[in-house]
């Protein structure tokens, strides 16, 4: 959560928007498909990010959750979407 709030602070938006994959049911964070190895080299950025961690740190960097949708996707996985305002 360093790096979210290094960001953050340095360049000080009014609003942040951020969405995280959640998966529910599935081990893997890339559904399985014939092109998953596409995915591949994102084995080296991925981050795994939980909800509640990164609301902490965004309001440590002077921000308000101020809304939050979440999109259920096959294979046990969601979208969730985090708005925060400064």
């Amino acid at each position: 959560m360093i790096f979210i709030y290094k960001a953050v602070a340095k360049v000080k938006p009014r609003y942040v928007s951020c969405v995280i994959q959640i998966n529910e049911k599935e081990k893997q964070w890339v559904s399985d498909s014939p092109y998953i190895h596409a995915f591949d080299g994102l084995d080296r950025v991925h981050c795994q990010m939980e909800e509640n961690e990164l609301t902490t740190a965004m309001n440590k960097a002077g921000y308000k959750l101020i809304k939050k949708i979440r999109d259920t996707l096959p294979n046990g996985k969601s979208l969730v979407r985090l708005d925060y305002e400064r």
